[in-house]
């Protein structure tokens, strides 16, 4: 069984904007947020899609409908897509040096302010995309759209990409990787998650 995945991050928003932490809550796309996901959305109109699963989040549900204007296909809100909880440090000010945010962020775990680490968030990403494997047809194409930090911990709970190592390589690679709206294309076959594009 085959089943094809594209991966879109959500537009700008206004939190992305002002640099504050968007974990399990949420801000509303800007602007060039929503004409990010209408190019995303121009990109993708000659591709098949049979179905879209979505973060709960609105910058995310937002996003989807308007990349799936016009079309007839299925949009899943699951919460499994949100991105990593950050706790009581939800909405944090990024640019504060040595906060307890950043603490966290370097050590990959929330969970002294009641959020997430990075255990229990590869455990809810390869959950949530079992169940979404498990639910399609082989040859399907599943459009998902969610949010940066969870297509980075992707790459380690699904492509066993180490993200240590790719942090010794660039310190600031988690904060970087992935353009809002942008698009990352991998398959899952025999048991295996195969990564084919990076977003761009």
């Amino acid at each position: 069984m085959k089943v094809n995945f594209l991966y879109v991050r959500h537009g700008e928003t206004i939190f992305n904007v002002t640099n504050k932490s968007q974990g399990a809550c949420d801000s509303p796309l800007t602007e060039n947020g929503i004409n990010q996901a209408r190019q995303c959305s121009s990109r993708l109109k000659t591709m098949d899609i049979d179905k879209c699963y979505c973060s709960t989040s609105e910058r995310a549900t937002d996003t989807a409908n308007i990349v799936l204007e016009n079309r007839n296909i299925s949009i899943t809100p699951l919460k499994g897509l949100k991105e990593m909880s950050f706790g009581y440090l939800e909405g944090s000010d990024l640019t504060v040096p040595n906060s307890e945010m950043g603490k966290c962020w370097n050590a990959k775990d929330f969970t002294k302010y009641n959020g997430e680490n990075r255990e229990s968030f590869e455990n809810r990403i390869r959950d949530t995309y079992q169940r979404i494997v498990d639910e399609s047809k082989d040859g399907e194409t599943i459009l998902i759209v969610s949010h940066r930090g969870y297509f980075n911990y992707m790459l380690e709970a699904l492509f066993n990409v180490s993200l240590d190592e790719l942090e010794k390589e660039n310190p600031k690679y988690l904060e970087t990787l992935i353009p809002n709206a942008s698009v990352a294309q991998f398959y899952y076959e025999d048991g295996k998650y195969i990564l084919e594009e990076m977003p761009r």
